[in-house]
C-alpha cells in the first residue's frame, strides 16, 4: 500500500512538471525572508593580513605569502592592519561559484556560504522581490538571478511558475517585451527554456540578438539533445544542463567552441538521478527515458571539454524540496567538482569552473581570483585540492567580500 501511495505521489507530481526541480520549490514569504535577514549578526569589516598561506592562482599552488582584506576587497597595501591570522601553511582558493542553482532561503544562502560557494547563479525568481532582497547581504553569498524567463504555455516550467499568461511565450509572441520585463525589474541575464514544445529557432534567434544588443547575456534550459542544438545556433551564452537523451553532434560541440559559447551541464542532478535518487529521474524525464542514460551525460560532458569548451560548474541544487528528494545546497558543488575530474579535467580545471571560469563568462570581473583589487571571497583550506579535489571539502575558513563566516561546514564524518 504504501509503494502504491508513492509512486502515485509522483505520478501526480509527474504531471504538473518535466523541468527543473526548482518548479517543485516552495518559495517562502517576503516578510520571512526579511525577518530572518534582520536577525543576522553580521561582523564589522576589519583590516586583516592572512599570512603564511598558499595562494591557489588557478593552475598552480604558490610559496607561503600573505593576503590583506581592507573593505571587503584584496590590497597590497599593509598598513593599517588591525587583525591577523596565520594561515599556518593551509591553502587559500577563491570563494566557489555555483553556475546553477536556485536559492529562495537565507537558509539557502547560509548553506552555501559555509560550504565556501560565496556566489550563485540563480536559474528562476517567480518573487522579484525576494530575490531582491537575498540578492547582496554583507557576510553572505551573493545572488545573481534571472527575473523572467522565456516559457512556453505547455512546457513543464511553466505548470507550477507563476507567469502571467500575457508573460508566455506563443508561436506569434514578439519576444523582446519578455527580454524588456526581465532586464525592467533587475535580471541580470535572460534565460530561455528550451523544450520540444517550446521556442521557436526563430523566437531564439531574436531572444539572444536582441539581449546582446541591450548589452546583456542569454542562458538556455537544455537537457535534451533537439533543445541543446537549437541552443547553440541562436549563438546563446550558456546553455545549462547536458542532454542525456544522446549523444551531441560534433558539429554542435565544434560550433561551441568556434563562437565561444559555454557550458554548465549540472552533471550532478543527472548522477543523482541515475544512482542514488531515482525519484529525480521520474520528475526529468518521467516515460520518455527509452534513450536517456548517465552514459549520455558523461560522454557529452567530455566532448565538451576535450574539445576546449569553457565549462561552468553548476548543480541545479534545490535543498529542501519534497519529502522524497533532498539536494543539499554547497556540498553538492564539492561534488560536481569531483564529477567533472571524473570526466577528464585536471583538479586545476575544476576549480577554475568554479571560480575565474563563471566569473568571467558572467561578466563579473570583481571575482573568481585572489589579487589586489578583486573582492576577498577566500576559502582557506587544510588539504591540498590539486593532489585530490575532494579536499575542496576541508574547510578551515571562509570570507564573503572579506567578513568571516563563523559557521563553515565541517568534512564528512566530523560531528
Amino acid at each position: 500500500m504504501q509503494l502504491k501511495r508513492f509512486a502515485s505521489v509522483l505520478l501526480t507530481l509527474f504531471n504538473f512538471s518535466r523541468g527543473c526541480l526548482h518548479d517543485h520549490v516552495r518559495t517562502p514569504h517576503l516578510r520571512d525572508v526579511e525577518d530572518a535577514l534582520s536577525k543576522r549578526d553580521v561582523p564589522a569589516l576589519v583590516k586583516t593580513a592572512i599570512t603564511n598561506v598558499r595562494v591557489f592562482n588557478g593552475y598552480t599552488i604558490g610559496k607561503p605569502q600573505t593576503v590583506i582584506i581592507d573593505g571587503g576587497y584584496i590590497t597590497d597595501c599593509d598598513e593599517g592592519i588591525e587583525k591577523t591570522i596565520d594561515g599556518g601553511n593551509r591553502i587559500l582558493i577563491p570563494g566557489l561559484i555555483d553556475a546553477h542553482t536556485h536559492v529562495v532561503t537565507v537558509e539557502g544562502l547560509e548553506n552555501m556560504t559555509s560550504y565556501g560557494v560565496t556566489t550563485i547563479f540563480n536559474m528562476a525568481c517567480s518573487d522579484i522581490d525576494l530575490c531582491k532582497s537575498l540578492r547582496s547581504n554583507p557576510g553572505l553569498t551573493s545572488l545573481f538571478t534571472t527575473m523572467l524567463s522565456a516559457l512556453t504555455p505547455s512546457g513543464g516550467n511553466s505548470n507550477l511558475n507563476p507567469v502571467a499568461p500575457e508573460q508566455l511565450l506563443y508561436p506569434n509572441t514578439d519576444p523582446r517585451s519578455l527580454v524588456d520585463y526581465s532586464f525592467g525589474n533587475g535580471s541580470d541575464y535572460f534565460k530561455v527554456v528550451g523544450a520540444p514544445d517550446g521556442p521557436t529557432q526563430n523566437q531564439f534567434n531574436g531572444i539572444v540578438n536582441y539581449t546582446h544588443s541591450l548589452g546583456h547575456f542569454a542562458v538556455a534550459h537544455a537537457p535534451s539533445v533537439s533543445a541543446f542544438t537549437r541552443a547553440v545556433s541562436s549563438g546563446i551564452d550558456v546553455v545549462q544542463h547536458i542532454p542525456d537523451d544522446g549523444v551531441l553532434c560534433s558539429s554542435v560541440v565544434g560550433s561551441m567552441k568556434e563562437y565561444n559559447l559555454a557550458s554548465t551541464p549540472t552533471i550532478e542532478i543527472f548522477r543523482r538521478a541515475y544512482t542514488i535518487q531515482p525519484e529525480i529521474l521520474q520528475f526529468l524525464r518521467g516515460n520518455n527515458s527509452a534513450n536517456a542514460t548517465y552514459q549520455n551525460v558523461l560522454s557529452n560532458v567530455r566532448h565538451l571539454h576535450k574539445a576546449g569548451v569553457p565549462i561552468l560548474a553548476g548543480t541545479d541544487a534545490v535543498g529542501s524540496t519534497l519529502p522524497v528528494i533532498y539536494f543539499p545546497f554547497g556540498d553538492s558543488l564539492h561534488q560536481e567538482l569531483l564529477n567533472l575530474v571524473g570526466i577528464g579535467m585536471t583538479p586545476a580545471e575544476a576549480l577554475r569552473a568554479a571560480t575565474i571560469v563563471p566569473a568571467t563568462v558572467h561578466k563579473l570581473n570583481d571575482r573568481g581570483a585572489i589579487r589586489p583589487g578583486l573582492r576577498a571571497d577566500l576559502v582557506l583550506l587544510n588539504s591540498d585540492p590539486l593532489v585530490n579535489i575532494s579536499n575542496t571539502r576541508d574547510i578551515a575558513k571562509v570570507w564573503v567580500g572579506g567578513i568571516e563566516y563563523a559557521n563553515v561546514a565541517k568534512p564528512s564524518g566530523e560531528a
